[in-house]
């Protein structure tokens, strides 16, 4: 059973001296925190990257768009826990969100994140499918986000 909570503050665009990567698809967790790493570097390509396939925005322009002013991101996670089933394994992660835009106000958001991985034991032909972002419900919080709960599922 995997259960985790947490706070990852990830920075706003970096500048060439400054440049972090993260790319982790190690946990619900991690993922979601590359997610948000890459949308706070404006690395938007690789952000959409991390939806499972099929489950990407249809519209790419327009999904950058919707982050057009988007600085820094924090998060927080509540607990989840694995639902595997059938060679797939889906996780249901409660999230607290803080977006910093560029402009220095920030908005709280709540709600759920759905992960999928195929179990890798079945994955014998390539391409490899890696854990990926199925879906998000996220809703604007009135709570700041140090006292925003993560959720609901």
């Amino acid at each position: 059973m995997l259960v985790a909570t947490g706070v990852a503050s990830l920075a706003a665009p970096a500048a060439a001296d400054n440049w972090t990567y993260m790319d982790n698809r190690s946990s619900p967790q991690t993922l979601v925190e590359s997610y948000y790493a890459a949308i706070s570097q404006q690395s938007y390509a690789q952000a959409y990257g991390y939806f499972a396939e099929g489950s990407a925005p249809k519209e790419f322009e327009a999904w950058v768009k919707g982050y057009a002013d988007t600085g820094a991101v924090k998060v927080k996670f509540g607990e989840t826990a694995p639902d595997p089933g059938a060679g797939q394994i889906y996780w249901a992660l409660p999230v607290a969100i803080s977006a910093s835009k560029k402009d220095g106000t920030s908005e709280t958001f709540t709600g759920c994140y759905k992960i999928h991985m195929t179990n890798p034991g079945m994955q014998t032909d390539p391409p490899y499918q890696p854990m990926g972002i199925v879906s998000a419900t996220l809703r604007k919080s009135g709570a700041s986000f140090e006292s925003a709960s993560p959720g609901p599922c």
